[in-house]
């Protein structure tokens, strides 16, 4: 697994560290249903929003999925701090990857799967 960390310049210290400790309970917690994650952020263009995104596998034939949100800056900067929205953003993001388990579960089987006895793998 690998979290892409790059600090851009609209963070201060109190969000920067509040991101590093979510993104890391986040990581941990997908260890387990990813084969391979990967975590990017940065601001969008017009600098209101910072954008969160997790790219991810869920099985060996590494077939990519990804899921995305945008954190406002300025609920990053209230004043009970940062760790409201981004507990929030990283959860819609656990729930992103629990659409795409679940949708994997429900997808027509492949030929290739068909004639291997209808396994998912």
């Amino acid at each position: 697994m690998t979290a892409l960390t790059i600090r851009p310049s609209l963070l201060d210290g109190d969000i920067a560290s509040a991101f590093e400790r979510e993104k890391s309970l986040f990581m941990a917690r997908n260890r387990e249903r990813c084969s391979h994650l990967l975590v990017r952020f940065g601001p969008d263009a017009a600098d209101e929003n910072f954008a969160i995104s997790a790219a991810f596998t869920l099985d060996e034939a590494r077939n990519w999925h990804q899921v995305e949100v945008a954190v406002p800056f300025k609920e990053l900067r209230r004043e009970d701090g940062p760790d409201r929205g981004l507990i929030s953003a990283f959860g819609e993001l656990d729930d992103g990857i629990s659409a795409a388990r679940i949708a994997r579960l429900f997808a027509p089987l492949s030929v290739a799967q068909r004639m291997a006895g209808g396994r998912r793998d």
